[in-house]
């Protein structure tokens, strides 16, 4: 049970850094009497983050989990104790169930996005904006007319230093094994 419990903890833990950061530290910038700035964030940038972290979750985990959707309140919860939030026992419940959902809404938004869809296909464009270049050669179909042009690499056979004058066959054929058995 204790992996199962790590596994979570890790799956979460960027998204309960990024709530724990906001719901911790944007209190701050309130000031000891409620105003403007108090139903700002309590309104528009509490719910936005977890709104925000609700859709990156889903993009990226492909699931829905109400654990996530609990974090906000907790550290709402939190929040409210440490800085003195608290007005009536009403609008603190209101807080939390407004959080909660939002997590959920989040989620649920991810569902409606269209994140890089092609030909009925959903790729996760996230993934593939910070995903670096490969430095293997693409196999490419020969035959196939709509190959891109760059897609074909001439290698120099100067630069290849695992075959040289003093290569012998049995030198070959164990690179070609090598090869072979990484296929495999």
């Amino acid at each position: 049970m204790d992996d199962k419990f790590e596994k979570k903890l890790k799956e979460f833990l960027p998204y309960i850094i990024i709530i724990g950061i906001v719901f911790l530290l944007f209190p701050l910038f309130m000031g000891k009497k409620e105003g403007v700035g108090t139903y700002i964030i309590q309104v528009g940038v509490f719910p936005l983050t977890t709104l925000g972290c609700g859709v990156f979750y889903k993009l990226k985990k492909k699931k829905t989990d109400l654990i996530l959707c609990a974090v906000a309140p907790v550290f709402y919860a939190l929040t409210a104790l440490l800085y003195g939030m608290w007005r009536q026992w009403y609008t603190v419940i209101v807080y939390l169930a407004a959080y909660f959902i939002c997590g959920y809404l989040g989620q649920m938004l991810a569902d409606v996005i269209p994140v890089g869809k092609k030909e009925g296909k959903k790729a996760d464009s996230i993934h593939k904006a910070f995903k670096k270049p490969s430095l293997r050669a693409k196999r490419v179909n020969v035959d196939d007319p709509a190959a891109a042009a760059d897609d074909f690499r001439a290698e120099d056979p100067a630069y290849d230093d695992s075959l040289n004058a003093s290569t012998t066959e049995d030198d070959i054929e164990a690179i070609l094994n090598s090869i072979h058995s990484r296929k495999s």
